[in-house]
């Protein structure tokens, strides 16, 4: 494998100016993560609604770009020229490879193909009949489009073609400054999936912990070092203060110019004494108060806690 094939979604719906600025931070973060992470990689380049990190570290680059918000799926892959024998010698060695690593001996498989430029002669179709039958000419296997073992994936622009045989789903979202900064209360693992969400959207936090017990304090810089490891494009770090909670956030929002305050305030139900709490403690402020898992289904809230480690 020589590339990473990553793919958006939500900043491709954005005006074409709007799109670019987008790319740009998303690669920039890309960068930041792979140089963080200490993953050695040669360029990253933005065509045609895809982004490639050229690497011979696929595997662990891909791990590390998972976590990277703005990015739907990724695919390590072979980058070949674009005629037709390339791609079935390589989509058969790939094929080979995963065959061996699920250990099967009949797999069941699919193509798909994509010509994200128009240039080769085969339609989309085509190319997926070609390399398929290419496959079960060469390999004990059947076709399944529904009940597959392995995807063949071959995408087509400029004269190249990506040749993979895995898609790994990441968080999607947008990608980390290109929404603002918050403040978020941290104090416990409610708040974290808050700020975890924030970031999620593009949101720079700034976490801020007001000083309860030494023993809260560790808790809470755990929780900020596994945010953290999502927080590529931001360069916050955690601000301990002591005091009110909410005074102190203002403070510190003034002082990071951020144009709101992130809490984790979590109800099994909303009901009118709640509402009536909430309208108080906006009441205390001059900036937005933002409560992202406030009526989330409790599953939900569950489900981001376990996949993002928190």
């Amino acid at each position: 494998m020589n590339v990473v094939v990553v793919r958006y979604g939500e900043i491709g719906t954005k005006s074409r100016q709007t799109r670019r600025w987008f790319e740009s931070i998303l690669m920039n973060n890309i960068r930041e993560a792979l140089v963080s992470e200490g993953v050695d990689f040669k360029g990253i380049e933005a065509k045609h609604g895809r982004i490639l990190v050229r690497t011979n570290r696929t595997e662990e680059a891909a791990e590390v770009l998972t976590r990277v918000f703005g990015i739907v799926s990724l695919s390590p892959a072979m980058e070949v020229k674009a005629d037709l024998e390339k791609i079935n010698r390589t989509a058969l060695r790939l094929f080979r490879r995963k065959k061996r690593e699920l250990g099967l001996g009949r797999p069941r498989f699919r193509v798909t193909a994509r010509r994200i430029t128009k240039e080769f002669p085969l339609r989309s179709p085509e190319v997926q009949a070609k390399v398929g039958e290419y496959i079960l000419e060469n390999e004990e296997s059947e076709v399944d489009l529904r009940g597959y073992d392995i995807e063949v994936g071959v995408e087509l622009m400029d004269g190249k073609a990506y040749v993979y045989v895995d898609r790994v789903h990441a968080w999607g979202g947008l990608p980390i400054g290109t929404q603002g900064k918050v403040v978020a209360l941290l104090s416990g693992s409610n708040s974290a999936v808050s700020a975890f969400l924030m970031m999620k959207r593009g949101v720079e936090v700034i976490p801020l912990y007001v000083l309860g017990s030494e023993e809260e304090l560790e808790a809470v810089r755990g929780l900020w070092r596994k945010l953290k490891r999502y927080a590529y494009g931001s360069k916050a770090e955690l601000v301990v203060a002591k005091g009110e909670p909410l005074l102190e956030a203002l403070k510190v929002a003034k002082q990071f110019g951020a144009k709101g305050i992130v809490l984790g305030r979590y109800a099994d139900s909303l009901t009118e004494e709640l509402g009536d709490k909430l309208i108080r403690e906006n009441e205390k402020t001059d900036i937005p108060l933002f409560y992202p898992i406030l009526a989330l289904p409790k599953e939900y809230v569950e489900g981001i806690r376990r996949r993002a480690g928190l």
